[in-house]
């Protein structure tokens, strides 16, 4: 407190003398002043109020001193409560300060007033801006004004900054006087800029006051922006003090950042105007700021800064851009003319640049110059945008150079910001480009920066796709001359032109295969290896330098390569291309690890459609590196932890692939990486696909495949269009509509830049690759699955691709499984369209191909698969049989083994004197001699004249002949023998197939091929050419082939025991060459046994077993007997694979092995096999049931196997079955029967109640992973499936099946042709008359009887008259189409045939026309039709059928009165009797004289057994119990419903007992049941309904017909007009019936696949022409209306198996509607059969929907020619009367 004593007493002494004493005295207050502003000790206040005190004192006497006083007595006052917040909380004080303080100084009018108007006298009194005579009086009042205002301002201006946010905050109401302090900063600038003299400045801005200055200019600002007062002398002000040469460097540091934390104030508030002002004036100080700092670094300065750095300088230059990019931004969004702001902030960059060249390039100012210009150009709806070039080029303060150095950053702006708008940015950067190409890099020092523009022009041009791809090449090649010259110019090059000359050579050789994708750009001398290879030397050079800034653009052209390459599967060059991976990754100091992972995770260590995912050029390559590694898989496991899920890969065992799958599904998002989940439930499925589990591996294919669709929509822009191919099979015009492409081409926005899907580096070739894989994945289980219009809708759209994109192994593997698919479909000419196809692409590719292992599986698939198509061909029901398909056959299959036993599978590098061995046959035997032809315009396979010629190559010197080909497989599978060029010369043999009327097609999965009747025996005269077509010739190859392999059972332990990748990648590849193997053997053993070589047959499936186990090397198996060795194939099979192949085999052993019954001690059979007994083979057939359960066709004709062998027990002697099973075999036949019926589309069925249970789930659940999945198909399983799990389960699961069956009899009928038919026929001992045989089983849950029947009898049209006609069929300009192909109904009843094809023809529309004078001649015709109709219909219960017809009934004769039947028989009557009722089993007789003589006894004992029943009554069918037929598709086509003895009987046809179950497990699970474990049946009520009536308009008279009546029944529905799919689905979905009434089925307006889709679908009446009728796809479930309505859960189908005509069809229609609604009526009355009434059971009495069929079809004129057509598929269907249904 001293010294404000000494204050008071100084006043007092002033007071003596004051003129003398003023200047002192003033001097002492500002002391005074500033130490109580600085104090601790709050004193502000006293002194305020003493200098007030003093200021009244003398302010009459002395104004000029109490004016100086008044400042500083304000200032204190404004700074009382800065002073007492120190040493307290600060923030407390930051948030009181403003209303304590400043507010209470405001709130102060009096002080107010006397602050201002003491400014005002001081400023009168210094004159300040006036003209002063006396400068010496205006220099000594500057001093003591300037010291207090300068005081009074500084406390002001701190505590307004540092209170900016509460301030700005406040509303403009509680600062009303500010403008009296914003009056006194102004005077205070004004004070400092004009009336101080520049001694005065630098002394006021150097000592501890210089700062005053710019806080007081910001607080003047701040508050003008605040009050919207003096803006415009505010802002002058900051710019003054910004330009100033005498601001200090920390004071332009200080300004930028005060400002621009006010812009961001204002900004928040969203004041876009006020923040745009103080932004501007930021700007200005920080580039003034860089401009200062670049200076100061040149000029060397010794002023002490840390920002003279040319780093912190680059720093700062980029947070000065960072703001004019805001400014930009706020400029933009309030609508300012921002060139000026660009132009001014380049021009003060450009002013640093000069001085330091290294200065960066304003990058944010600049990348938001180009987004402005986007939202200008958007907003203008203009396509030109403005250039900086445009703008800045007349700018003088900026030099070429550095204009250049601009263009070349707004270039990369607009490549950075593509994503605004693609086009738009390649066409600024092209204009870019050429300015700077023909303005800026036109010298030759510029060379290297004109190398690298061009480069980017190409890669710019590349992204326009094909129509400039020839100006990219050319850009690029000017590149590659250019950086040549550089490059040879100059011993020593830099890095730099090695880079870009590595990078144009990379973009040149892919540019170059865009141009021409399906060209040979991988010949040995093509541009695009030579620019490959160029590259490679360049980067593999000693003297190659590293670049950063180009990493990762190399890396990713590298990633390009290596994935195109592998997906055309050209390996030649990918050692060198993974050193220059490994090289790159190193020179990123990325741990080994990092490196595997980052090529594992991306599938780049292997190449399309491989097996194993990693080669062995990478295991080379990466043994060089490091080599301590390479070769242990507890490494590569170790390496992969960060991707733990996906090692996977190399288990062996498959519930460890689900375990790791399921793990990876619950523990990561299906959105975090599609690659990498794609990839896991791709590899998923292939090895359920290899356990046989196809419904789960569909799941999985599935799931890969939609994950992989979305990714090459992300990479690929593709157009396509619908297209109709047109095929002529041997005069029938076939018609395949498919998608086909238009443009396939990758995306533009990916062409220079890959996808990173969460660490996954894709490019769009290897998002293809795995695309292709997954549709050739998905479409290979959906063949197997017998989906056929799926997998050919898959397949060929992949083969397009493919071809279009030149990928020949791709192209060559969906031919081969289109040939397969085509060859099953009987569609012969067509599938060797495909195979020939096939062969030839990859004849003209095989140096394309570099995996020999992949070369050597194609061509021998290619070339088996061919011969199974001649094979097929030959054993065809309707083909006449030609000696030369089998001679074909067999030499195909020779080439496939040839070619399997020549290549050294377990050899990874084709590089020894055997790989060239293998490079000749491949191309000579294999693909340039064994070619076949294209046929000719009407060649065909049947017509063909040329013959096989197998001739030996004779050597050009010596001209001896050659080996034979078995010596040429000991020699070269001898291992212990050096195969040398000579040896090679005189080993290889051509053989030539010529053929040149004929198409050449390969076919896989020769394992469900069936034997053919027309094959064996002498039946062809096969055995007259046993010398051509005899088997011995294979036996040589096969023993080489079988003895060079080694245990499965001791190389799968090896391989789980032993650490090396080579042993896991060997076993991925011995699983495809076992696999192969497998089938070849199966086929070549067929192709003996069609042959007539039973035991050669025997002995080749015998050897085969070698493939999977041996007993001969193996120490662990030779003790094994034989029969423990098949066994032990059938179950506890090491990793649970090939069991598919494993099925076959078995199937095939028993086949061949009763095939050898009849021949047991002849001694013409002598193989191990034929000593298996019945009851091993039923064993066997049994595991092979099991393994097989999901693959349709073979498990249909195991089941089919078995059926017959357990009926044959019965009557055959030398079969014994275990007695276990004797007794039951009626039921154990019984269940054989029914599951080999419908075995595809039960597949379907399971296949999509798991697709729509899991749609469900995803639907009802955040997680759509497959882990829902898995357990659904579990559950779906347990319900409808065929089989057990194992074989254990087998007995239990048969008996669950029968106690699930429903309450009514299933009758399921078949007929037993081809091989099989033979087969019975020579173990029974018959002749060959018996063509076939009908297999018939009566099916209940309490009794189980099956008969197998001789069919003698082909029923042929035997009238004459019957099949005249008016006129030649062939005038019709529309031929029929039959629904079927062949099948061996036209064999033993072709009249019906041709019965079809009459009425076809006879109800056309050309007929009607040609007889409208003449309709008796038309009558008689149809008239003749129907009555050999009903011949036949009689026939074939006659003739077929005869006494067993009475098995048909709806209930079995009751047994309880044999007793009395008995005593009435005679002795071999009883015997009779005991074997029905017993063994329920029986077999027909084999002769025509015993047949009949024996139908006279089954007649009498059925007609007695009846007799004793109480409700039979053979004429009166309607009060039957309903039967339902489960009819194999080869039979469906018969009315058998119309037989006599159910033509008015209530039948139901369904395609297989599971449809039966799914059916009433869809349609009743609200309903009522019976019983707990007997299914309830569905109930509709007929007027719930929607009608569809004459949708194309031409059915006048049916329309008249149904009108009315639709109308008086108020049913909804539409008449004449078409609906759209969504209405149809509507309806089929909400009512209980749909009635059709037009043209066809009714899928031309909602197709199939639509139906399919639905959850429920109701009951449908479909009165179109051949609405029921299913078209054959040879040997995969048919197609048609009637199987998508059962597929939808449509409880009853009744529609028409064939043509009819509108009339009679429509009194059919009209009395099955009138029979429902009456009906209907009746449905509430009381039951006259229902003795003791229960609420709780429905009434089983009652007519349902089936029950009306006999009555309607007598409404029929022609009773069977129109009224056999309607058939009723579904199950029994009751009728109700629902409820009236709320609107």
């Amino acid at each position: 407190m001293s010294w404000i004593l000494w204050l008071m007493s100084a006043s007092f002494t002033w007071q003596v003398g004051v003129e003398e004493t003023t200047p002192g005295f003033l001097e002492l207050v500002c002391y005074c002043a500033n130490k109580c502003h600085s104090s601790t000790v709050s004193l502000c206040d006293p002194v305020a109020e003493h200098l007030s005190r003093l200021a009244d004192t003398f302010r009459a006497d002395f104004p000029f001193i109490t004016s100086v006083l008044t400042l500083y007595a304000s200032g204190l006052l404004a700074s009382s409560s800065h002073d007492q917040s120190k040493g307290k909380d600060i923030e407390k004080c930051r948030n009181t300060l403003p209303r304590y303080a400043l507010q209470n100084f405001l709130n102060n009018k009096k002080q107010c007033q006397q602050m201002a108007a003491s400014i005002n006298l001081l400023n009168d009194h210094s004159d300040i801006g006036g003209k002063v005579k006396n400068s010496q009086h205006k220099e000594s009042s500057h001093g003591p004004y300037w010291e207090a205002l300068k005081f009074f301002c500084q406390s002001l201006a701190d505590s307004i900054y540092f209170n900016r946010k509460e301030i700005l905050s406040e509303a403009e109401s509680s600062w009303d006087d500010l403008n009296i302090i914003q009056y006194a900063f102004h005077e205070f600038c004004n004070i400092f800029l004009q009336c101080l003299s520049a001694t005065e400045k630098e002394r006021e801005t150097s000592g501890d006051n210089h700062r005053v200055i710019s806080v007081v200019a910001v607080a003047a600002l701040m508050l003008s922006l605040k009050t919207n007062q003096y803006i415009k002398e505010s802002t002058l002000l900051v710019k003054q003090v910004i330009s100033a040469e005498w601001v200090s460097v920390k004071r332009l540091k200080y300004l930028y950042v005060s400002l621009n934390n006010l812009a961001v104030i204002f900004t928040r508030k969203k004041r876009p105007k006020e923040a745009i002002k103080a932004l501007k004036l930021c700007c200005k100080a920080s580039w003034n700021y860089v401009a200062y700092l670049s200076r100061m670094h040149v000029e060397k300065s010794h002023v002490s800064c840390d920002d003279l750095s040319e780093k912190a300088i680059a720093e700062f230059i980029m947070e000065a851009s960072q703001k004019v990019a805001f400014l930009l931004q706020l400029n933009q969004e309030s609508n300012f003319k921002i060139n000026g702001i660009i132009k001014k902030s380049l021009i003060c960059w450009s002013v640093s640049e000069n001085l330091i060249a290294t200065v960066p390039t304003p990058v944010s100012l600049i990348k938001e110059w180009v987004k402005v210009q986007y939202l200008m150009l958007k907003d203008a709806d203009t396509e030109h945008g403005m250039m900086l070039y445009s703008l800045l080029s007349s700018c003088k303060e900026i030099s070429k150079k550095t204009l250049g150095k601009i263009l070349e950053e707004e270039l990369l702006s607009y490549e950075t910001q593509s994503y605004l708008n693609p086009r738009y940015c390649l066409r600024m950067r092209l204009q870019i480009i050429d300015i700077l190409l023909e303005e800026f890099y036109i010298a030759k020092d510029s060379n290297l920066k004109k190398s690298r523009i061009l480069i980017e022009k190409g890669k710019v041009l590349r992204v326009h796709g094909l129509a400039r791809l020839d100006e990219c090449v050319q850009c690029l090649s000017d590149a590659i001359s250019t950086l040549k010259l550089i490059y040879g110019a100059k011993k020593s090059c830099s890095s730099r032109v090695h880079q870009l000359l590595i990078h144009a050579y990379l973009l040149h050789a892919l540019c170059t295969q865009e141009a021409s994708p399906n060209s040979m750009v991988l010949s040995p001398k093509s541009d695009f290896l030579n620019d490959i290879h160029a590259a490679l030397d360049l980067y593999l050079s000693s003297d190659h330098g590293h670049a950063d800034e180009q990493y990762e653009d190399m890396l990713f052209l590298w990633y390009q390569l290596i994935d195109f390459l592998s997906i055309k599967g050209y390996l030649e060059i990918h050692p060198r291309l993974y050193d220059v991976v490994m090289k790159l990754f190193n020179e990123k100091n990325f741990p080994l690890a990092k490196t595997i992972s980052e090529l594992w995770k991306n599938r780049r260590l292997s190449h399309g459609l491989c097996a194993s995912p990693v080669n062995h050029m990478f295991i080379d390559t990466f043994a060089k590196h490091q080599s301590q590694f390479s070769t242990s898989t507890k490494f590569w496991r170790t390496c992969m932890e960060e991707l733990k899920p996906l090692i996977v890969g190399f288990h062996h065992i498959n519930t460890e692939i689900k375990q790791a799958a399921s793990c990876l599904i619950s523990s990561v998002p299906q959105s975090s990486s599609f690659f990498r989940l794609s990839n896991l439930y791709y590899d998923s499925s292939a090895r359920l696909v290899s356990s046989g589990h196809m419904i789960e591996a569909l799941a999985y294919a599935k799931e890969a495949h939609s994950l992989r669709s979305k990714l090459l929509k992300q990479n690929f822009e593709y157009s396509v269009e619908k297209m109709t191919e047109t095929f002529d099979e041997d005069g029938r015009i076939i018609e395949k509509t498919y998608y086909g492409i238009q443009t396939f081409k990758v995306a533009d926005s990916l062409v220079a830049k890959g996808c990173d899907y969460e660490g996954c580096t894709l490019t769009p070739w290897n998002v293809l690759s795995c695309y292709l894989e997954s549709l050739l994945q998905v479409g290979m289980i959906h063949e197997i699955l017998g989906n056929v219009l799926d997998a050919e809708m898959l397949l060929r759209w992949g083969r397009n691709i493919s071809r279009i994109q030149g990928l020949p192994h791709f192209e060559v593997s969906f031919s081969v499984m289109l040939g397969k698919l085509y060859r099953k479909q009987k569609l012969w000419n067509v599938a060797e369209k495909e195979l020939s196809s096939a062969k030839k692409t990859l004849a003209s590719n095989v140096d394309v191909v570099s995996c020999k292992r992949c070369l050597c599986m194609l061509e021998s698939s290619i070339n088996q698969q061919i011969g199974d198509l001649f094979l097929s061909r030959f054993s065809s029901t309707g083909e006449s049989p030609s000696m030369k398909m089998l001679v074909d056959a067999k030499s195909f299959y020779k080439l496939a083994l040839d070619k399997l036993n020549v290549f050294n599978w377990r050899t990874s590098n084709s590089t020894s004197e055997e790989a060239r061995l293998e490079q000749v046959i491949s191309r000579e035997s294999p693909l340039s001699s064994c070619v076949i032809n294209p046929p000719k315009a009407n060649d065909t396979l049947s017509n063909a004249k040329a013959e096989t010629k197998i001739e030996p190559r004779r050597s050009r010197r010596t001209k001896k002949e050659v080996k034979p080909a078995s010596q040429i497989q000991e020699v070269v599978c001898n291992r212990n023998r050096r195969i040398t060029r000579s040896t090679l010369r005189s080993l290889v043999k051509t053989e030539e197939i010529v053929s040149a009327d004929r198409h050449n097609a390969p076919t896989a999965g020769s394992a469900t091929d069936h034997l053919s009747t027309a094959a064996v025996g002498s039946e062809h005269n096969v055995a007259s050419s046993e010398s051509e077509c005899s088997a011995a010739d294979f036996r040589n190859g096969i023993s080489s082939l079988c003895n060079k392999m080694k245990c499965w059972h001791c190389l799968y332990t090896e391989a789980v025991d032993c650490s090396t990748l080579n042993n896991f990648i060997h076993m991925n590849w011995e699983l495809v060459y076992r696999s192969l193997c497998l089938r070849l053997l199966v086929s070549i053993g067929k192709f003996s046994g069609i042959c007539g070589n039973v035991h050669e047959a025997q002995e080749i499936l015998l050897e085969s077993l070698s493939v999977l186990r041996k007993k001969s090397s193996c120490s662990n198996c030779s003790s094994d007997s034989l029969i423990f060795l098949i066994e032990s194939i059938g179950k506890h099979f090491p990793g649970d694979a090939l069991a598919v192949q494993r099925a076959s085999l078995l199937y095939y052993i028993c086949w061949f092995t009763l095939k050898s019954y009849p021949h047991q001690g002849t001694g013409n059979i002598c193989c191990e096999l034929s000593c298996i007994g019945t009851v091993k083979i039923v064993s066997l057939l049994k595991m092979s049931f099991i393994l097989c359960r999901e693959v349709p066709l073979l498990f249909k004709k195991i089941c089919r196997l078995l059926a017959g062998v357990y009926v044959l027990s019965t009557s055959l002697k030398q079969f014994s079955l275990s007695p276990g099973e004797e007794g039951s075999e009626s039921q154990w036949a019984s269940f054989f029967h029914q599951a080999s019926l419908g075995t595809d589309l039960n597949q379907q069925i399971i296949s999509g109640m798991v697709q729509k249970k899991q749609s469900q789930s995803a639907t009802n659940s955040e997680d759509s992973s497959l882990s829902n999945s898995i357990s659904t198909i579990l559950d779906l399983a347990g319900s409808i499936r065929t089989a057990p799990e194992s074989y254990e389960d087998l007995e239990e699961f048969v008996l669950r099946f029968f106690q699930g069956l429903p309450s009514i009899p299933v009758i399921c009928i078949s007929l037993v042709s081809g091989s099989d038919a033979s087969l019975f026929r020579e173990l029974l001992h018959w002749s060959h008359n018996v063509r076939a045989f009908i297999l018939l089983s009566h099916l209940s849950s309490d009794n189980q009887h099956v008969i197998l029947l001789p069919v003698y009898e082909t029923l042929e049209d035997d009238d004459a008259s019957s099949s005249s006609v008016v006129f030649n069929w062939k005038d019709f300009d529309k031929q029929w189409k039959c629904p079927w192909v062949s099948t061996v109904i036209d064999e033993i009843a072709p009249v019906f045939r041709h019965v079809l094809e009459r009425n076809y023809y006879s109800s056309s529309e050309h007929f009607l026309e040609y007889i409208k004078k003449n309709t008796s001649l038309w009558w008689r015709q149809r008239n003749r039709l129907d009555q050999c109709l009903s011949k036949f219909l009689q026939d074939m219960e006659d003739l077929w059928l005869g006494t067993w017809k009475y098995l048909l009934l709806g209930e079995w004769p009751d047994c309880s009165h044999l007793d009395t039947i008995e005593k009435n028989l005679f002795e071999d009557e009883e015997h009779l009797l005991q074997l029905v009722v017993t063994k329920k089993c029986y077999v027909g007789q084999g002769s025509e004289a015993s047949s009949s003589e024996f139908e006279s006894k089954m007649h009498t004992l059925f007609k007695r057994m009846l007799e004793m029943s109480d409700n039979f009554d053979e004429d009166e069918g309607i009060t039957r119990k309903p039967i339902i037929l489960v009819l194999d598709f080869d039979v469906q086509m018969l009315p058998w419903e119309n037989l006599p003895i159910l033509r008015n009987q209530e039948v139901y046809r369904m395609p297989s007992v599971g449809s039966i179950f799914a059916t009433l497990d869809r349609c009743c699970q609200n309903e009522e049941q019976f019983e707990t474990n007997i299914p309830a049946f569905p109930s509709i009520d007929p007027l719930d309904s929607y009608y569809l009536l004459n949708p194309d308009g031409d059915l006048r008279t049916t329309q008249l017909e149904f009108e009315s009546w639709f109308k008086d029944q108020n049913i909804e529905g539409k008449i004449g007009t078409v609906p759209t799919v969504q209405e149809l689905s509507l309806a089929l979905k909400n009512h209980d019936l749909f009635v059709y009434c037009g043209h066809g089925s009714g899928t031309q307006y909602i197709p199939g696949h639509q139906i399919e889709k639905l959850d429920t679908c109701a009951a449908t009446l479909l009165l179109g022409c051949s609405s029921g009728s299913l078209y054959l796809k040879g040997c995969y479930l048919p197609e048609g209306a009637p199987i998508s309505y059962i597929l939808a859960g449509s409880p009853v189908i009744v529609a028409n198996l064939w043509e009819v005509t509108d009339k009679d069809i429509d009194r059919f229609g009209k009395a099955m509607l009138n029979a429902w609604l009456r009906e209907r009526s009746a449905a509430s009355s009381k039951c006259d059969q229902c003795i003791v009434p229960n609420k709780s059971k429905k009434c089983s009495h009652r007519p349902r929907i089936g029950s009306f069929m006999g009555q309607a079809r007598d409404a029929c004129t022609l009773g069977f020619l129109i009224g056999a057509s309607p058939v009723c598929y579904g199950v029994p269907t009751g009728i109700i009367k629902r409820k009236k249904r709320t609107a």
